[in-house]
């Protein structure tokens, strides 16, 4: 299941070749934030680990999966009501059958999270 526009939404866009920063508008009416947590409404990690996937295949152009994580730190929490708006910063370089991808999520404030691992494209 994607999570663009339900669970965020890509308000903006930057960089070129396989280096980007995507500025994403978290969706606080999204059922994820009502069932965690209701009332104080935080970002799984999951779910930041998921938006990093699906902006690796938008910056790619390729349909990938989530092969190996060699690093991923969550260093503070997101929310929509803290932080409605938060960039995703990659950069995608080729190995084997896919990329090696290193992510931040983070804002104007601080890192949410930093992630660096290998995503394999779908061939079928």
């Amino acid at each position: 299941m994607l999570l663009e526009n339900s669970y965020y939404k890509i308000i903006g866009r930057s960089g070129e070749g396989l280096d980007a920063v995507f500025r994403v508008a978290l969706l606080p009416d999204c059922e994820v934030y009502k069932g965690h947590f209701p009332g104080n409404p935080v970002s799984p990690g999951v779910c930041n680990i998921e938006t990093i996937k699906e902006c690796a295949m938008l910056l790619t152009g390729k349909r990938l999966v989530i092969d190996t994580i060699r690093q991923c730190r969550l260093t503070a929490v997101a929310s929509p009501s803290v932080c409605p708006e938060v960039e995703v910063t990659l950069s995608c370089s080729p190995v084997g059958k896919g990329f090696a991808v290193t992510a931040k999520i983070a804002d104007n404030e601080r890192t949410y999270m930093e992630y660096k691992g290998e995503m394999t494209v779908i061939t079928a």
